[in-house]
């Protein structure tokens, strides 16, 4: 069991998934360690409405012996005030619907649980997939998505549309905390197609992230301080109804932090990782390092996968493009 794990103040963020498992909605997040030779995982789960990604691998990690004292903060060092957010001109306000067309939907209810895909690449190819990167002249976080969209686009999605990906920025080193590991990650809408190259999407997120977009979502989705729970219900009954995206990408960083009181690597056993999903966010993913290892994780909702196979087909496609030596100007695209 997690121990301390709700902050002492109201946690706004919290209300928003507590709104979903009120009507079934799981907000179970998942990391565990994963045996090489055979592919078996030991999930650990922590509630999304207790923490974010960083403040649950962290907090797993404390109890395993990892003494994770710093957590990685992000860019900012403090909050903008509102009215700065409402008159700062955004010029990458999204214009295209917040819609996508699958190729198969389902029948299924709330019910979010589906298997979890996982794979790694040991050191050395974890190197090669940051050369790739380098080649394209984009991070490695930006890589990792653009493979991932391809894969989905290939296996999962209509041809020929604009769909939305949700990026998560982490907000620690700029708001204040009474805890570490409780819920701090906002994020912006990066709009994409099925054959967006990996420096065009880089821009879109470069853009997206300049545009301070991050800051507005994370104070809007405080809003349950004003208008309660009941509030939140409705909102967010509403924006499901009409609002529909790829996913979310998970980029979780590296891990575990320095520190000379860490345990020793276990080099048969690499740690992995999946976020929850729902039906405006289906396709579920967790991306991390663990001792220089490249890690994936991959889970597809019920409402547009209807079997294991295409979740190991979509992150066997992953892997591939991860590992091919593209660049803006090569005929893989």
């Amino acid at each position: 069991m997690l121990k301390n794990i709700y902050k002492k103040r109201r946690d706004y963020i919290a209300m928003w998934f507590e709104v979903r498992n009120d009507i079934g909605i799981s907000d179970t997040m998942n990391i565990g360690p994963m045996k090489k030779n055979t592919g078996k995982v030991s999930w650990h789960h922590f509630p999304h409405a207790a923490m974010d990604g960083v403040g649950g691998v962290c907090s797993i990690l404390r109890e395993q012996g990892y003494p994770c004292k710093e957590l990685p903060k992000g860019k900012d060092r403090e909050e903008p005030g509102f009215l700065k957010l409402l008159f700062k001109p955004n010029r990458n306000k999204d214009i295209h619907p917040k819609n996508i067309k699958w190729k198969h939907n389902y029948p299924c209810g709330n019910d979010n649980s589906a298997p979890i895909s996982t794979c790694y690449f040991d050191a050395q190819t974890t190197q090669e997939i940051k050369r790739n990167a380098r080649l394209n002249k984009v991070a490695l976080s930006s890589f990792a998505l653009w493979a991932l969209n391809k894969s989905i686009s290939k296996n999962l999605l209509k041809e020929s549309q604009n769909y939305y990906w949700f990026y998560p920025v982490n907000l620690r080193g700029a708001v204040p905390t009474d805890t570490d590991t409780g819920n701090f990650s906002s994020g912006v809408n990066v709009c994409v197609n099925n054959h967006i190259k990996p420096r065009t999407l880089q821009l879109s997120i470069r853009k997206k992230l300049q545009s301070k977009e991050y800051w507005m979502t994370w104070k809007l989705a405080h809003i349950g301080k004003y208008i309660g729970k009941r509030g939140i219900k409705y909102l967010y009954q509403s924006m499901s109804a009409k609002n529909f995206y790829a996913g979310s990408f998970s980029f979780l960083g590296a891990w575990p932090l320095p520190d000379d009181s860490n345990p020793p690597q276990d080099p048969q056993k690499v740690w992995v990782s999946c976020g929850i999903g729902t039906k405006n966010y289906p396709i579920s993913t967790g991306i991390m390092e663990w001792h220089g290892q490249l890690s994936l994780g991959l889970k597809l909702h019920p409402w547009i996968a209807d079997n294991v196979d295409i979740s190991q087909k979509c992150l066997s496609d992953w892997q591939y493009y991860l590992l091919q030596e593209v660049n803006n100007n090569d005929s893989v695209e």
